[in-house]
């Protein structure tokens, strides 16, 4: 009976030892010992789609930054140029920000720019909708703890308010820029779309959290790239002046600009309102773990430039020419956190300067440049720092989710 028992023993000791082997060759096949280079649980080893990992991060202690959207996120200065330097994004001004303040190593994908749909311009449809990679699933598969997601000024039917309206003002079709904003404030689906697409894109954040406690998820509003209408205003008598046999005209058609500025700024505020309606329905449910970050009151006072010239030429019979020039920076020129898009407005002014108050106007020529609506460098600093301060209506700050504490800065402080 005891060599019976001894031979059991002797059996199991066997088992167990081949068990201890087994499991000690598997573990760093499974990447779960710090420092053994491949991925952690979870997390995609790099491929053809997703971004190639720092070595640090994937690990498990990393903490991984993951920021998509649309064109702000991105950081392009139109559809067809990219940013010329990538840190200038608040992705990159985050994530700096996020490594000063917390031992990481935090780490950053910007999913935005490994989509390849319409040139960084990302609808909400476009960013949900299923496909190999979206920006959705990316982020899914990445384990984040944090994720930014700037998304909505693109959607149909609001983008035109700073596309084709723009295109608008830029031509001094003022009228033409007033009905067009318009329709973007007006639209009769655009918002409600883009409550269903959002609202669809963060609950299925909602779904990663309940797999990842330490997920913390902030979407951001929008800034109002334009100048502020009665700034404008204040710029309009002087600038008519200076044309001297043109005024009347002058003025005529430029009072058209403020009012379409004022619908501008409307729609804006509108599509900030959305968004934030749907993000307040998910913070309420997630203990504060969606936060909203609103740059609209930040920009202001830091719009595009307008810079606007006008020359023209007078012929007063029998034999007298008058050159009159003008010149006037509409916009933000000392402090613009807008980056020029690079267009130029040429489109002729003869029209409607016509009939000169003496003489004859026979030639008239504008230059409008210096407009655009994508953030600069400054402009995306200050996101990022908004995002970073970023609280709920309960007060929770986003980076004390994020285990940072850090006494809160004064909000009525302007961004540096």
């Amino acid at each position: 009976m005891f060599a019976n028992r001894r031979m059991r023993e002797t059996r199991r000791a066997a088992a167990a030892a081949g068990l201890v082997a087994a499991l000690m060759l598997a573990v760093p096949a499974m990447g779960m010992v710090s420092g053994a280079g491949g991925p952690a649980p979870g997390i995609p080893a790099a491929d053809d789609d997703l971004p190639e990992p720092d070595p640090d991060c994937s690990t498990d202690i990393a903490r991984r930054l993951i920021v998509g959207g649309d064109g702000v996120a991105y950081g392009a200065k139109d559809e067809s140029e990219e940013i010329g330097t990538l840190t200038d994004r608040y992705s990159d001004k985050l994530l700096k920000t996020l490594q000063d303040e917390h031992p990481g190593p935090w780490c950053l994908y910007n999913t935005s720019d490994t989509v390849e749909d319409s040139d960084y311009v990302i609808p909400t449809e476009a960013y949900r909708t299923e496909g190999s990679p979206t920006q959705q699933s990316q982020a899914h598969a990445l384990r984040p703890h944090l994720i930014v997601l700037t998304v909505g000024r693109d959607n149909d039917g609001i983008r035109s308010h700073v596309t084709t309206c723009l295109e608008k003002i830029r031509d001094h079709e003022f009228l033409q820029a007033n009905t067009c904003a318009l329709t973007a404030l007006n639209h009769p689906t655009a918002y409600t779309k883009l409550k269903e697409d959002l609202a669809d894109i963060l609950g299925k954040y909602k779904t990663q959290m309940d797999g990842n406690p330490n997920l913390v998820v902030a979407v951001t509003g929008y800034f109002n790239p334009y100048p502020e209408a009665t700034k404008v205003a204040t710029k309009i008598p002087g600038f008519c002046a200076d044309l001297q046999d043109t005024i009347p005209t002058c003025t005529i058609r430029w009072v058209q600009l403020p009012p379409a500025l004022v619908i501008l700024d409307q729609v804006v505020q509108k599509l900030n309102t959305t968004i934030e309606g749907v993000v307040d329905q998910f913070e309420t449910s997630s203990q504060g773990r969606y936060f909203f970050a609103n740059p609209y009151e930040k920009f202001k006072g830091h719009c595009m430039q307008m810079d606007v010239e006008i020359k023209t030429v007078v012929y007063h019979p029998p034999n007298t020419v008058h050159n009159h020039d003008s010149d006037e920076d509409f916009g933000c020129e000392d402090d613009s956190w807008i980056e020029d898009d690079g267009d130029v407005g040429t489109m002729t002014p003869f029209f409607y300067l016509t009939p000169a108050v003496t003489g004859i106007l026979t030639v008239a020529t504008q230059k409008t440049e210096h407009m655009g609506y994508y953030p600069n460098a400054k402009g995306h600093e200050c996101i990022a720092e908004l995002v970073y301060e970023a609280k709920t209506d309960d007060g929770l700050l986003l980076k004390n989710k994020l285990g940072i504490p850090k006494p809160p800065n004064d909000p009525t402080e302007p961004c540096t």
